[in-house]
């Protein structure tokens, strides 16, 4: 997927590269997309207190490679 694909509020899967396109690998996190700029998609991962829903949520964005990251 490309950058311009990625908009603030999707919902998208992070594949990690060892888990070799495996969506179902243990390693794999849920999350939404906060924002994107000219190189990362920023994503707020779901964790034990809260699923993402908006990507307004008070959590902290980790820059991700949207090569890492499918639609979900």
């Amino acid at each position: 997927m490309q950058l311009s694909d990625f908009k603030k509020g999707q919902r998208v899967k992070y594949i990690p590269t060892h888990a070799f396109g495996n969506s179902k690998h243990p390693d794999c996190e849920n999350g939404v997309v906060s924002s994107v700029n000219n190189k990362y998609v920023f994503v707020k991962y779901d964790n034990a207190v809260m699923i993402m829903k908006t990507g307004d949520e008070d959590y902290t964005a980790q820059a991700t490679s949207p090569e890492n990251l499918i639609f979900i």
